[in-house]
């Protein structure tokens, strides 16, 4: 039987080479995809962000000579992006190719940081396995080679659980700092994660309390507010920002929010949505017009839904939209892992992709089940070592659960898809384990 020393070195190099590998599949993924269009839609306005942040130092989505501000998208990302095209600019480089290979790096980022974080509950060479499907996931590659937020988000998101893990481990100040800065950027790239990190500390103050802790009750208080101190700042200076820059009138989160909640209201939504793209001659209309004038507007509408048919829109909310949400196939967008429209991609040149391809597919929806099958293996554990898969299960439920109130599309899960991984490897060690103590007995 191999030593510890000589699992840790073959770890080491089959990660470098899970790695490398994922590198070269995105690379050949750019190199080999023509996008129709790519810099369009949301795509376009984030841009628009970036260049009025360079040019007139405004956060905004207008495209006059004069832009006003607003707060309709959160500042993370336009100011990647603003960063990006500053420094290609002074390397004399073309500025589109330095974001996508930009967001290649932070997609090789996130293969690495699901592997760190694997190592933290998983042993042996199980933490290969979660830092494999990252690395071979179509959604994830073909993520990268848009100009949208998804692929910071993911890499920030597992950054930020990798960080309180290691908080978590060693107990530094500096370490709760880290991790607390690494979520404050989270919700900066999306404001669905603003809740994340308060609900996670909620637990581990529960769980001390119940369970006991290495660290004292006081001094977990302690540690947690330098974690969570970051976020508040920041979210507080954004909202002051907001309430003192943008004139009225303008478009705020606020609104964005109401749009998404008014969206995910109907069932029938992203076909027509779909219909009225690919077949603008039959004129088809959106479901929700009027709904989204206000909130109350907008709660009137849901409670007349809900009372002209009640099963409909429960098993729409409790049942449908989580499948919905975790489904493979993108709806708000061309299809399948493409959001924009491709003449053609790897996946369909390459027989080695294609193969990927179709292995992950097939493999989603027993991933998605031994995820939730995983809960169970939690329940009545509560030694430190299943503290880790249990943040990350509260962190997949968590933004699910944003996204099956406003507006469900399989489009948003795609950056939680390492967690998934991480949740699934955690279940199938558990079931191997379980199976191995079941022979011994015998």
């Amino acid at each position: 039987m191999a030593s510890n020393k000589q699992v840790l070195t073959i770890r080491w190099l089959l990660i470098f080479l899970i790695v490398s590998a994922g590198a070269l599949l995105r690379v050949a993924y750019i190199s080999n995809t023509l996008i129709v269009d790519p810099i369009r839609a949301d795509a376009a306005y984030h841009l628009v962000y970036a260049n009025n942040l360079l040019e007139d130092a405004t956060f905004s989505k207008d495209m006059s000579d004069d832009p006003v501000p607003d707060s309709y998208w959160a500042p993370g990302y336009p100011v990647f992006l603003a960063a990006v095209i500053k420094v290609s600019e002074l390397l004399s480089v073309d500025t589109y190719n330095a974001i996508l290979y930009c967001q290649l790096l932070l997609g090789v980022g996130t293969i690495f940081l699901c592997f760190l974080l694997a190592v933290s509950f998983l042993p042996g060479y199980w933490p290969l396995l979660p830092a494999f499907l990252v690395a071979l996931s179509p959604h994830l590659v073909s993520l990268a080679s848009y100009v949208l937020t998804e692929t910071l988000f993911g890499f920030l998101l597992i950054l930020a659980l990798w960080t309180l893990s290691k908080a978590m481990a060693g107990g530094s100040c500096v370490r709760w700092l880290w991790a607390g800065m690494s979520f404050a950027l989270a919700y900066m790239v999306n404001p669905v994660s603003l809740f994340l990190a308060p609900l996670l500390a909620l637990v581990l103050v529960l769980t001390a309390r119940i369970g006991g802790a290495e660290l004292p009750i006081r001094e977990l208080y302690r540690v947690l507010a330098i974690f969570l101190a970051p976020l508040i700042i920041i979210s507080m200076l954004w909202s002051i920002r907001s309430a003192v820059s943008v004139p009225a009138g303008q478009q705020t989160a606020s609104n964005r929010l109401l749009t998404n909640l008014v969206t995910g209201m109907y069932p029938d939504y992203h076909e027509k949505w779909r219909a009225s793209i690919m077949e603008p001659e039959k004129k088809v209309v959106l479901p929700g017009a009027g709904a989204g004038e206000s909130y109350g507007t907008f709660l009137s509408v849901l409670s007349e839904r809900f009372l002209q048919n009640p099963l409909q829109m429960v098993t729409w909310y409790s049942i449908q939209k989580p499948i919905l949400l975790w489904d493979w196939d993108i709806r708000t967008g061309f299809g399948e892992i493409y959001i924009y429209r491709v003449e053609y991609s790897l996946y369909h040149t390459s027989i080695p992709a294609i193969v990927s391809y179709i292995f992950m597919a097939a493999l989603h929806p027993w991933l998605l089940l031994g995820s939730i099958i995983g809960l169970v293996f939690l329940y009545g554990k509560g030694s430190n070592g299943t503290m880790v898969p249990a943040l990350l299960y509260i962190a997949l439920i968590y933004v699910s659960l944003i996204y099956v109130i406003s507006q469900s599309e399989p489009r948003y899960s795609i950056p939680l898809r390492p967690e998934l991984y991480l949740c699934f490897s955690y279940f199938l060690w558990q079931l191997f384990s379980l199976i191995g103590r079941m022979r011994e007995r015998d």
